[in-house]
């Protein structure tokens, strides 16, 4: 998912944006979203090599619950890391959006995801084409075409990784978010917009002729933004009555959805219990909300910071290539263990170099070049 800096203000005491001429406190880098993310890009890296059925199979060659056996009843739902993932884009989102400009929203963005996701495409397209797995049709390079500007849901090509299918609920998050910004941030705007998605998620249901509001408003994915954006809105001005009224509405919309969908897994032959599922995800809520209300503070690991920063790359990197790589060594008899150990950690290095070597070299390119043409001061392209 993609990476953003996790900090925030301290708590402010008006109830409706910003006072005029008080000078903002120093930001406080939130760590503990920084571990909740790390923990979720690891669920999901585990549940594609050791919590999925059909898919590991045509990789390991054998069913993983018979490899992982006391591993696979829980790495079976580290799928549900991508909720987590919402919830807390739903917080930080927010909190990068405020204050900024929508042009300089769009291109912070824009820094954020496109250079490490170019990157793994390129990854993506060499392992599709240099170590295929026999039992899936290769992408045609039409469609790692179109994956470059990341629409490919909507331009119906494949997704050079599955993963990427994350990103496209993101880019729909970010172009709606960016209407409220041009409007202007506030606790009232950003509050009664998020009434208005939710509202629009749940009668979208009921009416699911309108195509926009399937696409912007989705099921289960706009409650868990929803979800975030109110608890960011708690860290920065405090709890009250009509915050937790929202915050209850997130999660009753989202339980409903949630059981829906999983028990449509459940029906696919996923085995993946609806309640286990959504006790997980209500895990979530109160990890993500123990930080809006300052309980996690005491998370100030230093180290959280690289490992934050390794999220993005981990997350785009490690399904199709950690998959090829599993083929290659366990077919060389290294054992499933050996396999899983040195798979993860190679990609935990990849994703280190892609962040350091591509990533970051990137980013300050296009920030510099992008600054120059919008005739910006020397000081603020080198800050």
């Amino acid at each position: 998912m993609s990476q953003t800096d996790v900090q925030v203000p301290p708590r402010r005491d008006a109830s409706d944006g910003p006072q005029p001429g008080v000078q903002p406190p120093a930001p406080v880098r939130l760590y503990a979203l920084d571990a909740l993310r790390v923990v979720a890009a690891l669920s999901v890296l585990l549940f594609h090599f050791t919590g999925v059925d059909a898919a590991s199979k045509a990789n390991w060659g054998v069913n993983p619950r018979e490899l992982f056996p006391w591993l696979f009843p829980f790495t079976k739902y580290g799928s549900y890391g991508v909720q987590l993932f919402f919830i807390i884009s739903g917080f930080v989102i927010c909190l990068s959006a405020w204050g900024r400009a929508p042009g300089a929203f769009v291109k912070a963005r824009f820094l954020r995801l496109f250079p490490a996701y170019w990157f793994s495409i390129v990854v993506a397209l060499l392992v599709w084409r240099g170590l295929p797995d026999g039992s899936r049709a290769v992408p045609s390079y039409s469609d790692a075409l179109t994956n470059v500007t990341m629409l490919q849901v909507p331009m119906k090509a494949a997704h050079l990784v599955g993963a990427y299918w994350t990103l496209w609920v993101e880019l729909t998050f970010y172009l709606l978010f960016l209407v409220v910004i041009w409007k202007g941030l506030s606790y009232k705007r950003v509050s009664v917009f998020c009434w208005l998605w939710l509202l629009a998620s749940v009668l979208g249901q009921q009416d699911q002729d309108i195509p926009l509001v399937g696409i912007f408003a989705q099921p289960l994915n706009t409650a868990l933004f929803v979800g975030g954006i109110a608890m960011y809105l708690m860290y920065r001005f405090g709890p009250d009555l009509k915050l937790w009224g929202l915050v209850a509405a997130s999660w009753l919309v989202m339980q409903s959805d949630l059981i829906e969908h999983a028990d449509g897994q459940l029906a696919k032959g996923y085995d993946r219990s609806p309640y286990v599922a959504l006790a997980l995800v209500t895990v979530f809520y109160l990890l993500v909300l123990a930080v809006a209300l300052r309980k996690l503070e005491w998370v100030s690991w230093k180290w959280l910071t690289t490992a934050g920063a390794l999220v993005y790359p981990l997350y785009l990197l490690h399904e199709e290539l950690g998959w090829a790589a599993i083929r290659e060594l366990y077919q060389r008899d290294l054992g499933p263990w050996p396999t899983l150990t040195v798979v993860t950690v190679g990609l935990l290095v990849l994703a280190w170099l892609t962040h350091v070597f591509v990533e970051k070299p990137m980013v300050r390119w296009l920030k510099a070049r992008l600054a120059r043409e919008a005739g910006e001061p020397k000081e603020l392209v080198r800050g």
